[in-house]
């Protein structure tokens, strides 16, 4: 509880003394039948049959409980990040359906502030997990606060990201990709998801858009599903990401205040695509915005409610 009060308290207060606004590109949503039908790891086609007939930025549609469970299972291994060491043997998380049978192969637990996550594998589902923790301790909170832009990366001259998050990143960033590196060259085909929640699924957004540069052959490969994910950057920043084509899922829990957070007055913006968990279903909306009445509002001045975000099913990580 006192994490959640903190990251929103911190924010809106420097979000209240600072707005930052940035030129911005050209957004450019994929067309997600395409990327989504022919991904493995969503069960049974869940995800490709109920978004096939989506094809405007502003629609929306609710996906089933089948495909409920996919998101359920990243939100595990999400969660699995607070608490996983070197073997797959936490509570919850390393039980949840469909993580079964998952070997760590790394983690990482270094960097001022101390960044911490794992790369593991899944090898019925030919899947590699890359995993960002979340906020857990002061420093991390220092760096939640420091909510100026900054740009990046250099060869996207428009696109800006927070420099609390970024900074938090890069004190990892060699160590990571090194370890993305080795593993995806070990099992070249498995798939490869970067999850994370809250703060942790900032860094995995930021890690997917640095994958797609670093190593652009790794893209076709690779997947982003987060929970309770703050704004990373500026529009920029998340045409960028929704402009790689790649599986996208930034789920949010009922009135979670996270999200909100640091405000779009200041210049933030979220990437698509919003699975948006609201009175008993899960609504995806290709195009984040209040017009598309989802869950990405402007301000606290909104329904919230502190569990909710820490109510994202499939996460537990106390």
């Amino acid at each position: 509880m006192v994490r959640i009060f903190g990251l929103a308290l911190s924010m809106l207060c420097l979000g209240l003394v600072s707005a930052l606004h940035r030129s911005s590109l050209p957004t450019s949503l994929p067309i997600l039948q395409s990327i989504l039908e022919n991904d493995r790891l969503s069960t049974e086609g869940a995800f490709s049959e109920e978004f096939a007939h989506v094809k405007f930025a502003t629609e929306q549609v609710e996906i089933s409980t089948t495909a409920k469970d996919v998101l359920a299972m990243y939100a595990a291994y999400s969660g699995a990040a607070y608490t996983v060491s070197t073997k797959w043997n936490c509570p919850y998380a390393c039980e949840y359906p469909g993580t079964e049978g998952t070997v760590v192969e790394q983690n990482w637990e270094i960097g001022v502030p101390e960044s911490a996550g794992y790369i593991a594998r899944n090898p019925g589902k030919k899947l590699i997990i890359v995993a960002f923790r979340g906020t857990d301790n002061l420093l991390q909170w220092v760096d939640n606060t420091d909510v100026w832009q900054m740009q990046w990366p250099a060869a996207l001259n428009n696109s800006y990201v927070h420099r609390g998050f970024m900074h938090g990143y890069l004190s990892v960033q060699p160590i990571v990709l090194g370890y993305v590196k080795d593993v995806a060259t070990k099992y070249p085909d498995y798939s490869i998801s970067l999850v994370g929640h809250s703060l942790g699924g900032a860094k995995a957004s930021i890690c997917l858009l640095d994958l797609s540069l670093t190593m652009p052959e790794l893209l076709p490969r690779l997947r982003l599903y987060t929970q309770g994910q703050p704004r990373v950057g500026n529009r920029g920043f998340a045409n960028a990401i929704n402009a790689l084509g790649v599986l996208v899922s930034r789920e949010v829990y009922e009135y979670d205040l996270i999200p909100r957070l640091p405000l779009a007055s200041m210049g933030y913006r979220h990437h698509s695509f919003e699975a948006w968990d609201h009175a008993n279903t899960t609504r995806v909306c290709l195009d984040p915005s209040p017009l598309d009445h989802c869950a990405d509002v402007d301000g606290i001045f909104y329904p919230s409610a502190a569990d909710d975000h820490v109510s994202y099913r499939g996460l537990k990580y106390e």
